[in-house]
């Protein structure tokens, strides 16, 4: 393995030292697991969540142990000095962490889900950039990444079963989306300043990035409504806008109404993205009998939701919208 190599392919946007602080920040956030995992594992104790706990210990964190040895390697074969990444290794696993997405058992699975995915997105930007002059170190940070897919479905699927147990877990799941913070903030904040300037010439692509974060929640929520309810709050309480007007005033005027609407500004913002299919009821699952009536009311929804759907007008880029970005765990 060559990881010198990938100097002289790099964009010309990132140096040698962006290489190695990139590199260097996901070897530095995978270190921390086990401060990572001490938290969670609080918590789990605190409610009785045994099930949290046994995730873990037995499943979680033994896998995240796994993810520090490739970034060192690949570290080592750029020219670190082992020494020298030991002692950042255990400055960094001895610096305090401190949960800030809310302590319940459904708050830290919603954390979970949502800092695996931009884990998973991290460590495949990495391997794109490495892929052309180092296949190999490539092939390693792609076998961590994979690990993070799998990380991501199972908090996702943990979630879901508890606000499919107890709908009332909406607001802290909100919450808990409000107050995320990506860990690397605290246990590596010098470098994580510099992730929205490695995002662009690392190939990133924002939009996707939104499209994958929207279907995640929708299918943990598994009902238009709740997710466009769930969008509309996230964005008041951020303050941003939804089309003409802000995402306060349309939030105060659909609870005015009884919250109705929430389905069709949930259609909207999906459509938005793309992600219509996610809605839209399978062909001839309709009662025949009420076709003729429900294709009127479609072709209705449908024009009011496009238009809506128009309106909205997101910004992908880093630091201008609600999404978080660079590395977790």
């Amino acid at each position: 393995m060559d990881v010198r190599a990938v100097i002289k392919a790099l964009p010309e946007e990132l140096s040698e030292e962006d290489l190695a602080n990139i590199l260097r920040l996901a070897m530095l956030t995978e270190c921390a697991a086990e401060t990572f995992g001490a938290a969670i594992e609080e918590r789990a104790q605190r409610y009785d969540a045994q099930w949290l706990s046994r995730f873990t210990n037995r499943v979680w964190l033994p896998d995240e142990l796994t993810h520090l040895a490739p970034y060192k390697m690949i570290l080592l074969s750029l020219g670190f000095s082992e020494e020298e990444l030991d002692r950042q290794i255990r400055h960094t696993q001895q610096l305090p962490f401190e949960h800030r997405g809310g302590d319940l058992p459904v708050q830290v699975t919603t954390f979970g889900f949502i800092q695996e995915y931009l884990t998973d997105n991290w460590h495949g930007l990495v391997a794109k950039l490495l892929k052309r002059a180092s296949p190999e170190a490539s092939y390693m940070a792609t076998r961590v990444k994979r690990r993070e897919t799998l990380h991501t479905m199972w908090y996702r699927d943990m979630t879901a079963l508890q606000l499919e147990a107890d709908p009332r877990l909406l607001e802290p799941m909100a919450e808990a989306l409000i107050k995320f913070q990506m860990p690397a903030n605290q246990v590596a904040p010098d470098l994580q300043d510099e992730v929205a300037r490695w995002l662009p010439p690392m190939g990133v692509d924002y939009e996707q990035m939104a499209r994958d974060l929207l279907r995640l929640v929708h299918t943990t929520l598994g009902d238009v409504r709740e997710t466009g309810r769930l969008l509309v709050q996230l964005a008041a309480e951020k303050g941003y806008r939804l089309g003409p007007i802000s995402a306060a005033q349309m939030r105060a005027a659909v609870n005015r109404l009884g919250g109705p609407g929430y389905g069709l500004i949930g259609e909207a913002l999906l459509e938005r993205l793309g992600l219509s299919y996610l809605f839209h009821s399978p062909a001839g699952g309709q009662d025949s009998a009420m076709a003729p009536y429900s294709g009127v009311y479609e072709r209705i929804r449908g024009l009011l939701r496009s238009w809506i759907a128009g309106k909205i007008d997101f910004d992908f880029r880093a630091g201008t919208s609600p999404l978080p970005a660079g590395p977790g765990i």
